[in-house]
């Protein structure tokens, strides 16, 4: 189950499943250098736990799966064309071989 799958999931559950998406996203995208705890203790302060819960959820994700970095069973747009022009260029490898033998 990839990070954004189990986010769905435990989006669904959540008291604000529209909060807790769009806090995963701002913890996924969240700089190394930015000030996370204090985030955090502004969440806690207001009250907003779905949002903090979504938060901590894409801090955690993004140790676990780096943005960038992409599962070989990853099935976003941007992984199929990916694979797509590699399987093309490995077909066009093959049949340079074929004619050349």
């Amino acid at each position: 189950m990839t990070p954004f799958e189990r986010a769905e999931a435990r989006a669904a559950q959540s008291s604000d499943p529209v909060m807790f998406r769009a806090a995963f996203h701002a913890g996924r995208q969240a700089k190394p250098g930015e000030d996370s705890d204090g985030y955090v203790r502004q969440l806690t302060a207001q009250g907003e736990t779905a949002a903090l819960a979504g938060y901590l959820e894409g801090l955690a994700s993004r140790r676990q799966h780096p943005v960038g970095v992409y599962l070989s069973t990853c099935d976003c747009m941007p992984c199929r064309v990916r694979r797509d022009e590699r399987a093309y260029a490995d077909w066009l490898r093959t049949c340079r071989k074929q004619v050349a033998a």
